[in-house]
């Protein structure tokens, strides 16, 4: 039995060693735990001191702003309801300048089909008109011309010499 006792004796102090170096590792990790909530703390507390001015003013320009926005909410929805209306006043009045316009065009075009009508019936009047007064003209030109051709034919006539009166040339052929 003795050598179970010093199995036993080997394992109880094989189990306190493994307890004993269990508690270091515990007061080990402890220590470092300290350390390191230590460290932590320290790194809290630059944070908290850079960081919380910089929240502070974060939070003192939100508060700014939404009161700027409260301010500027009835303006703009003002300006909005304003603008709105101004765009449906010049929908409006694009209508009425289109329909001024289309009115216009049609007026300007019936005036031209009138136009058209009254040149073209006159330029046929005067082109009546001219053949009138080409045909009045120029019928008694020609008889006025024609009697006066007349009247120089005869003219140049009883002008010439007269050819003597001698024998016919006809027959002078026929005598050689």
């Amino acid at each position: 039995m003795s050598n179970n006792e010093t199995l036993l004796t080997v394992m109880v102090v094989l189990v306190a060693v493994s307890v004993l170096l269990q508690i270091g590792f515990l007061i080990v990790g402890a220590v470092m735990a300290g350390r390191a909530l230590k460290m932590a703390k320290e790194y809290g507390d630059d944070f908290r001191s850079t960081a919380a001015p910089a929240l502070q003013h974060a939070r003192e320009l939100l508060e700014s702003t939404q009161k700027l926005v409260a301010r500027l909410e009835p303006r703009l929805d003002a300006a909005a309801s304003d603008l709105a209306e101004m765009v449906q006043a010049a929908r409006e009045e694009t209508r009425n300048i289109q329909a001024s316009a289309d009115e216009i065009t049609d007026r300007i075009r019936k005036q031209a089909e009138r136009m058209d009508t009254i040149a073209t019936t006159a330029l046929k009047g005067v082109d009546r008109a001219v053949h009138f007064l080409n045909d009045a003209v120029n019928i008694p030109v020609r008889q006025v011309s024609g009697v006066l051709a007349a009247v120089r034919a005869i003219v140049d006539t009883l002008r010439a010499p007269t050819p003597p009166r001698g024998r016919n040339p006809q027959n002078a052929h026929a005598d050689d």
